[in-house]
């Protein structure tokens, strides 16, 4: 089955991935976001993990819309799930060491703290492909099942759903348990109910990607106002105090990260091509997202005389910069040996490519030259 390629696709998953890395360069240099505008800008920013759900469904929907791709969860196992365990790992011995060295809990056990709750309950920030996984079951029954309702009743329920699930946590205080405390805090970011209206969305877009351009343009107005309005809800909700948690999983921000998809899908759709730094970026957006906190940790231990940590904004700018390009280098360079595609991840196609670069034959040390 041949696949097909979406290029408004490429400008959303580099947007988002771009967002991300810009938001945790951010609260790296301005403290966890103490500081109001930044609480504020960082609050906005956190659109970027709901625009990846959106794109994990809708490409699958606009390539496939009337079967299933062969060796469908191979794929994927291999060059998603299995950098997730890598990742889950590395980032588990990392924060065990530094709790051995800091509480005096001996290494192993500090590691297996963490690597269990990476793993099973995605406890770090590849939660987002525990997610995703989820949707790609609901994708193939819904390649099934759907047909049997309308788009309609589908979006509406979905919506219902998600919004009574993000409601009830974001409204409600756990009782006084260890086990309900992280459920509200972390646990109930990974279950799909708190994502699917996204997933349907993107299901039923991507089916109708001729309609959805021809609705944008009928509405193009609508489509530059709505971002402004639903960020400015964000902000005041914020503001007000009705709703504490700064990150994507707000009711007010399923509004918002909806009309920031439509815009950008109106830009993307404006453009003659894509941007060659979009295209880049979305084809290493999945290295970037899981390699980018590592790096952005390592600067935090240079030299203040480096500049990466007291110089303000252009400190942000440095280390937003470095971290997208480190990542972007340690991927292709982990794509160029064999088998590094299955720990790293594999870099994506480009939009006049019909196949991914395939590993180097040659050992890297030979063939570091030709990177490009």
């Amino acid at each position: 089955m041949e696949r097909k390629l979406n290029s408004e696709m490429f400008v959303l998953r580099s947007i988002a991935c771009l967002s991300i890395a810009l938001l945790h360069a951010l609260y790296r240099v301005y403290d966890d976001g103490n500081t109001p505008w930044v609480e504020s800008v960082g609050l906005l920013l956190t659109f970027g993990t709901p625009v990846f759900v959106f794109i994990s469904q809708f490409v699958l929907s606009f390539a496939y819309p009337d079967g299933i791709p062969a060796k469908f969860w191979e794929k994927r196992i291999k060059y998603i799930l299995l950098p997730y365990f890598f990742f889950g790992a590395l980032y588990a011995g990392l924060k065990g060491l530094d709790m051995a060295s800091s509480e005096g809990i001996p290494l192993f056990q500090a590691f297996w703290y963490f690597l269990w709750r990476h793993w099973l309950l995605g406890d770090f920030h590849g939660y987002f492909i525990l997610i995703i996984f989820q949707f790609y079951a609901l994708f193939l029954l819904f390649q099934k099942y759907a047909k049997k309702f309308t788009p309609r009743s589908i979006l509406i329920a979905s919506f219902v759903i998600n919004v009574a699930y993000l409601g009830f946590f974001n409204f409600t205080k756990p009782v006084d348990t260890v086990a309900a405390q992280y459920i509200w805090d972390k646990l109930y970011w990974v279950f799909s109910p708190g994502w699917i209206f996204y997933f349907t969305v993107a299901y039923y877009l991507g089916r109708n990607e001729a309609w959805f351009r021809e609705k944008l343009k009928q509405f193009r107005l609508a489509v530059y106002v709505l971002p402004v309005v639903t960020g400015a809800l964000v902000l005041f909700v914020n503001g007000q105090g009705w709703i504490t948690a700064h990150s994507s999983k707000r009711i007010d921000m399923l509004l918002f990260a909806m009309s920031m998809i439509l815009l950008l899908f109106t830009v993307a759709s404006s453009l003659k091509k894509v941007p060659r730094v979009l295209e880049w970026s979305s084809r290493y957006s999945f290295g970037i997202y899981l390699l980018h906190p590592l790096l952005l940790a390592l600067f935090v231990k240079l030299p203040s005389s480096f500049g990466l940590q007291n110089l303000g904004l252009f400190s942000v700018l440095l280390q937003f910069v470095g971290c997208v390009v480190g990542s972007a280098i340690i991927m292709n360079i982990a794509n160029r040996i064999p088998g590094g595609a299955f720990v790293f991840g594999r870099v994506g196609i480009g939009i006049n490519q019909t196949k991914p670069p395939k590993p180097l034959d040659k050992p890297i040390i030979s063939s570091i030259g030709n990177i490009n």
